[in-house]
């Protein structure tokens, strides 16, 4: 009795020591227990773990059932087939409108009913109500989430599909962090906006932008930078490639492909695998931009260049442990133009 007691009166400290230590820390309190007390948080996990089982579930039952080529192969292959075919454009296009509906509210749906003035009459600034919002709606999205991938570690566990912990590990690590990224870039547009409408209208242009428009615009600037201001090579396909590793969703999918390969220049074939271009670009970004060793392949569609490892590898700004700093990083730009836009509106 005295250890689960002292257990409590630790936790009870550490709350109270959040309290003292950060005054945003109440406010993205309330917003987690307000969804714990709507039954939104298991709802939520609900959905999740559904958008990632449902797949196995059924390729599962139909190998039960029936010897089909594609069940077997999944059962042969397992996690990493089920990551490359299904999970990876599953968080991207359908987790991500979840997490942006968890948070597009967040901030206008006070400032409609005027509950934020109230909220700002006590010992709160608008720098704290964007950080605890932020962080609030983000464990909000991230916390169902994880139980979602819990359980689908426990499926696979249970059934004979391959299951490589390492790798289901890192593409969770990197599925939560783009939760936290969307979470808060879709509380930030409710910060810099007056109304839910607008903020919905953001965040759905983001996705749209995020998933479908944003390689056009990088590759837009490549042939910007080649046609009228004659920066070409190298040079072009630097430029393009980091502003491919900006987008958060581009940046989680080549982050995920990379450790879902066993070839030693993992990071390089996964970087390499974000271009479509001629022959001769592709063997340059392969020898100029990745360090790599261009090699031309019959594939079933002509001659394709492969990009095999060579000399130190990708560069360190291309790695990667700097393509997550990028994806991080979207939380403080997005958290700072929704303070600045927030701290200059007249409530």
């Amino acid at each position: 009795m005295s250890d689960a007691g002292g257990d409590r009166s630790g936790v009870a400290v550490l709350d109270e020591a959040m309290r003292e230590q950060f005054t945003w820390y109440v406010v993205a309190k309330k917003e987690f227990n307000d969804a714990v007390r709507s039954k939104g948080l298991w709802a939520l996990s609900a959905v999740f773990t559904l958008l990632f089982v449902l797949p196995a579930g059924r390729i599962w039952w139909n190998q039960r059932s029936s010897d089909q080529q594609l069940g077997q192969q999944a059962l042969d292959i397992g996690m990493q087939f089920f990551i490359s075919r299904f999970y990876l454009d599953t968080v991207t296009l359908l987790v991500t409108i979840v997490v942006l509906f968890v948070g597009y509210a967040a901030v206008t749906k006070e400032k409609e009913s005027g509950s934020l003035k109230l909220l700002l009459s006590l010992p709160f600034t608008r720098r704290d109500v964007i950080v605890g919002k932020v962080l609030g709606r983000s464990a909000v999205a991230a916390v169902p989430a994880a139980i979602g991938f819990g359980l689908t570690a426990v499926f696979f566990a249970l059934t004979p599909f391959t299951f490589k912990a390492g790798v289901f590990l890192w593409f969770v690590l990197f599925s939560l962090t783009l939760v936290v990224v969307i979470a808060a870039i879709a509380v930030s547009i409710s910060g810099a906006v007056s109304r839910n409408l607008y903020s919905l209208a953001g965040s759905v242009f983001v996705y749209v932008y995020f998933n479908f428009a944003w390689n056009s615009l990088a590759n837009g600037v490549g042939n910007l930078l080649s046609n009228n201001l004659g920066i070409g090579g190298p040079a072009r396909w630097h430029i393009v490639l980091f502003l491919k590793l900006f987008n958060p969703m581009q940046a989680f999918k080549t982050l995920t492909n990379s450790v879902l390969s066993e070839r030693a220049n993992a990071a390089q074939t996964a970087r390499f695998g974000m271009f479509r271009q001629g022959e001769t670009e592709m063997q340059t970004i392969c020898a100029d931009v990745l360090k790599g060793q261009p090699r031309t392949v019959q594939g079933m569609l002509g001659n394709q260049t492969v990009c095999q490892g060579g000399g130190s590898g990708v560069p360190f700004y291309f790695s990667d442990a700097a393509v997550f700093v990028y994806l991080l990083a979207w939380i403080a730009v997005a958290a700072g133009i929704s303070y600045y836009t927030f701290d200059r509106v007249d409530l």
